[in-house]
């Protein structure tokens, strides 16, 4: 062979020899790299609770919620999800980009069950009265909710452990349900709320975005008492949302599927913020706040000061509730629906394995543990 053959040679066989070292590794790449297993999704029922808007009441209404879990729920916590004004439990299972915005598949992946409900006056859950149907009802709604739970009369399921979750004024409920039966929930998150209402906002951006349903394109002719409220077409940015954190979808989606709220409920609920039945909530507490809900911080407290809203809203609980806060940066009011809301899952289902647990027996670190 002469030696320019030879040389063509070489370079033919260090050809072949890269083009068998790239297949061969392109062949592991493609081992090593198979599509990843569908994540496990909740299976979830519907169900519906024969609830009184006070006690010994006899007039009943239907309560509407659905319970998801991952798997059996069997001796899991569950969580009950309550939502704010002109929302429904889709706030909780957000119908877009669930893996992001549903803190129910959070929940759930996380091992709790979750038990979302239609407020009463919201939804699929009935509409009584809206005068009537008050701070005061929802509380002792959630109370005849955490007795079915525990009983068994939801799924056929006894939950040893119940905490409540709220938003907004679904946390001012969830004050009000703690304060009126201390220690019956193992525990309770506030989201969107503060024991400070910035009266500025509330008085020149909540209350004009506010009108009659029964005025509203969406909801002509539903409400004809005018007790039932919602918000004007295209305010929701400016009320619940630090705009620069959220996706224009959500937002247009949000106005789509917008709710009301009863006139006795906005009438009854601002007042939790000053009302020293929380001093009566026993049991773990976590508060959680977005860095710009423009509804709490921005009067007494400065929200980007978390060791400040820490101190402040310690003062407003007993030493029997074990209170704990978190902020959420870059977020505003409707913490679930920013596009960082998976950083508000974190601190929430962290802070309640830590001190709830998500299975029936002892927490890790339950209240008045040091």
């Amino acid at each position: 062979m002469k030696h320019h053959d030879k040389q063509t040679a070489g370079r033919l066989a260090d050809r072949d020899g890269l083009v068998i070292a790239l297949l061969m590794t392109a062949a592991g790449a493609f081992a090593t790299a198979q599509p990843a297993a569908a994540e496990t999704m909740p299976a979830c029922s519907d169900h519906t609770l024969s609830v009184t808007l006070a006690p010994g009441e006899n007039e009943t209404f239907q309560l509407a919620g659905t319970l998801c879990s991952q798997g059996p729920a069997a001796g899991k916590t569950v969580q009950i999800l309550l939502h704010g004004s002109t929302y429904a439990r889709y706030y909780w299972d957000f119908p877009y980009q669930t893996e992001h915005y549903s803190y129910v598949r959070a929940a759930t992946k996380r091992g709790y069950a979750t038990f979302n409900l239609d407020r009463i006056g919201y939804g699929a859950s009935d509409h009584p009265d809206g005068n009537l149907t008050d701070i005061d009802a929802n509380a002792f709604v959630v109370h005849q909710v955490v007795e079915a739970l525990r009983a068994g009369e939801v799924a056929s399921q006894r939950f040893e452990k119940v905490i409540v979750v709220g938003h907004s004024m679904g946390s001012f409920t969830a004050v009000n349900y703690a304060g009126s039966f201390p220690g019956e929930a193992d525990g309770i998150i506030l989201t969107g709320f503060l024991h400070d209402l910035n009266d500025s906002f509330i008085n020149s951006t909540f209350a004009p975005a506010v009108y009659p349903a029964t005025l509203d394109e969406k909801f002509a002719g539903q409400f004809p008492n005018f007790d039932y409220l919602t918000t004007m077409p295209g305010t929701r940015g400016d009320l619940f949302y630090y705009l620069p954190t959220v996706d224009p979808e959500v937002l247009a989606l949000d106005e789509t599927l917008k709710q009301t709220v009863t006139v006795g409920e906005l009438g009854t609920g601002l007042a939790m913020v000053s009302d020293p039945i929380s001093f009566q909530i026993k049991g773990p507490v976590q508060v959680v706040i977005g860095e710009f809900d423009l509804a709490f911080c921005g009067n007494l407290v400065n929200c980007s000061d978390k060791a400040a809203v820490q101190n402040y809203e310690k003062a407003f609980y007993s030493a029997e509730a074990c209170v704990d806060t978190a902020v959420i940066s870059d977020s505003g009011h409707d913490l679930n629906l920013h596009t960082n809301a998976n950083a508000a899952y974190s601190q929430m289902l962290s802070w309640v394995d830590r001190t709830v647990g998500s299975t029936a027996g002892a927490a890790p670190q339950p209240c008045g543990t040091p």
